[in-house]
């Protein structure tokens, strides 16, 4: 194995942190249910992340154009929707680390949206991912039906799922477009966007007097904008110059694992058998989806190598 180089080893360092402060992102929104509607919250998170990113990029702008406000007026409008379910859910009584992992069966939603928009079959490592991830479903959502009660999916469960699928659409059209156009001009047009959206749906549909402006409701909303919208999609920027897709999304996936932890230790979150079954059942089919085990085979691809070497070189 070849070492590792300063670049390669802070390419990884910074999708790791990218991971974790994602990870965060739902105990920082759970901290919010009593000073802002769903709504709001997103404007906020868009307007501050947007605002950030366009000062870091502001050169990148020389290269809009209106193919730019056509695609990112569709994938701002989905990220738009995405983010509100998630706020949705969690205003509904889901806990964090809970739709945290809901939220992330987006990765293996995705190559079934693929599928149905673009024709594109799941290959079987995908299908095995689905399979896994409805059994974790079933343990984390439905633990009273296991036990054949009558209770299935509460609303926050269904909206976190909802908001997993609305997600796994917007990656698989920015997935269109980011080849050929600038990933960072197309966020922050989505960003863009997505105040539009926001703001016009709390405008008309949201009730402003439940809105509370103090030290933990602007910290919470400066570190969602800034850190969990900025920052992280310039670290995943920044990481994936350097780090293969299969293995950045390996590191991805572990953004549920942390959520989960960080909403055991700061939210006091119920850790319960069904729970951790149901979360282990998710992160491997999470990690199947992204990575196809690629590492494993590159790994016993290279054991194999080595017992033959090692043959050859033996007298």
């Amino acid at each position: 194995m070849s070492k590792l180089t300063k670049k390669e080893i802070s390419a990884y360092i910074a999708l790791l942190v990218a991971a974790m402060f994602w990870g965060t992102t739902f105990v920082a929104i759970s901290s919010t249910n009593d000073y802002f509607p769903p709504a709001f919250l997103v404007f906020m998170r868009c307007a501050i992340g947007g605002v950030v990113l366009l000062f870091v990029f502001i050169k990148r702008l020389k290269h809009l154009s209106r193919s730019y406000i056509i695609v990112c007026a569709f994938l701002g409008l989905l990220m738009t929707i995405g983010y509100l379910m998630q706020n949705l859910s969690i205003a509904a009584g889901c806990p964090p680390g809970r739709c945290g992992f809901l939220v992330a069966t987006y990765c293996v939603i995705t190559p079934f949206i693929a599928w149905f928009v673009w024709k594109r079959k799941p290959n079987v490592y995908n299908i095995i991912a689905a399979v896994l991830c409805l059994v974790g479903i079933g343990f984390i959502s439905m633990p009273d039906l296991l036990k054949t009660s009558n209770v299935g999916l509460n609303l926050g469960d269904f909206l976190a799922l909802i908001g997993s699928v609305i997600f796994a659409a917007y990656l698989v059209y920015l997935g269109r477009y980011v080849d050929t156009m600038d990933p960072i001009l197309l966020t922050i047009g989505n960003l863009f966007f997505g105040v539009i959206y926001a703001g016009l749906y709390t405008y008309f549909f949201e009730d402003s007097t439940r809105i509370v402006w103090n030290g933990q409701s602007i910290f919470a909303a400066l570190y969602l904008g800034v850190i969990c919208m900025s920052l992280t999609n310039i670290l995943q920027a920044i990481g994936q110059r350097e780090v293969v897709a299969s293995t950045a999304a390996l590191i991805f996936s572990l953004e549920s694992v942390f959520g989960i932890i960080l909403a055991i230790a700061f939210w006091h979150e119920r850790v319960t058998a069904s729970l951790l079954i149901g979360c282990i059942f998710i992160f491997i089919a999470i990690v199947i989806s992204e990575t196809k085990l690629g590492f494993l085979k590159k790994k016993l691809s290279s054991n194999v190598f080595r017992k033959i070497f090692s043959q050859i070189k033996t007298p």
